[in-house]
């Protein structure tokens, strides 16, 4: 903790700026796996990248559930970045938080974060800001005497008055916290673990209840956190926002890791930079596509392919011809840049029991 701090002091002018991290994306679409490289600005004069916290292979199960919350999780997190954690309901995401906080044990694995061992009640609290889905707080209480306990507990509880006046709360401090709209309160949670200075923060959830303004903004005071040398684990469901405010994205599916990897390279683990998108479309549309040697995934009702732009737009034309002539049957065409949701429906649906090495970031 005290080296951090001092290289914060420092500006981190010791620091080089172009070692590359290397970890693994899965290539979805030939079926292979390659590496990335990707340019950290945190890095040692000989190379190596600092991380903050480190889960190495983490299991849990629940009893009763057929299948483990979390199975041989992986991954670092280093100082200085956004990581956003991608998945369904039930892919494991709010227990590999907890576990990483302190706040569940693992079955197996271990957990680090500065060096420290994560147990519950341990140390590595100090290092820590931690923000649920639900926040807890007692109704009966106003935003500055919330406020006002959370700073007590430390003895530099950093700059409070800049927190409040970021994230809108500085006209509400004397309301009550359970006249708050969950917006509102949302916002008092995120400042809350805020508080203390937190070298990692890990936010379940954050923008839940925001507004699209509130959202951007609250993604922005967090970018100016990271731009401090804070690390930020932050999960969310909605994937338009994971992709424009990610350093790097984790891609959890019944509690295995996918995807792990910066926006452009999860984008392009799925073999093309466009997607055509047929719904309600046929069993005869789908083997139309097979005999032309295409790859198209099913998604109940509708199928996606997956290529490079031009051979899709030709490939558009070719199914709308096919149609009029009444060999196919579908509702709609639809056609545009590949987005996080067609690589996860690949990755869930081509690859289901694929798990990748967690990389620094």
């Amino acid at each position: 903790m005290v080296l951090l701090l001092l290289l914060l002091v420092l500006g981190f002018d010791f620091l080089e700026t172009t070692t590359q991290a290397v970890w693994v994306v899965p290539d979805f679409a030939g079926g292979v796996t390659h590496t990335n490289t990707y340019t950290h600005p945190l890095t040692t004069r000989n190379g190596y990248l600092m991380t903050i916290a480190t889960l190495t292979n983490v299991s849990k199960r629940y009893p009763g559930i057929d299948r483990p919350a979390l199975e041989n999780l992986s991954l670092s997190i280093m100082p200085g970045s956004i990581v956003v954690l991608v998945g369904a309901n039930g892919s494991g995401k709010t227990t590999a938080m907890e576990i990483l906080s302190g706040l569940r044990e693992a079955d197996s694995g271990s957990v680090v974060i500065n060096g420290r061992k994560v147990v519950p009640g341990g140390q590595h609290r100090y290092d820590i800001g931690v923000q649920l889905q639900e926040g807890g707080l007692p109704q009966r209480l106003k935003v500055k005497e919330a406020v006002r306990s959370v700073s007590a507990l430390y003895q530099d509880p950093g700059p409070v008055d800049s927190i409040l006046h970021q994230l809108g709360l500085t006209d509400r401090m004397n309301q009550m916290v359970d006249r708050l709209s969950g917006g509102w309160q949302r916002r008092l949670d995120i400042a809350l673990a805020c508080v203390g200075r937190p070298q990692l923060l890990i936010l379940d959830e954050p923008s839940s209840g925001l507004d699209p303004m509130a959202r951007a903004e609250m993604w922005e005071f967090l970018r100016s956190l990271r731009s401090r040398g804070t690390a930020v684990l932050a999960s969310t469901h909605d994937l338009t926002e994971a992709e424009a405010f990610a350093d790097r994205l984790l891609l959890l599916h019944q509690g295995k890791l996918l995807l792990d990897g910066t926006v452009p390279q999860v984008l392009a683990s799925a073999g093309g930079e466009w997607r055509i998108r047929l719904t309600e479309a046929s069993d005869q549309t789908e083997a139309f596509l097979r005999n032309r040697g295409e790859r198209p995934l099913r998604q109940g009702e509708n199928i996606s392919v997956v290529g490079e732009r031009h051979h899709l737009e030709r490939l558009s034309r070719d199914i709308d011809l096919e149609r009029a002539a009444g060999g196919l049957s579908y509702s709609d065409l639809l056609s545009g840049p590949i987005r996080l949701e067609d690589v996860y429906a690949y990755a869930a649906n081509l690859t289901p029991t694929a798990s990748t090495s967690g990389g620094s970031s």
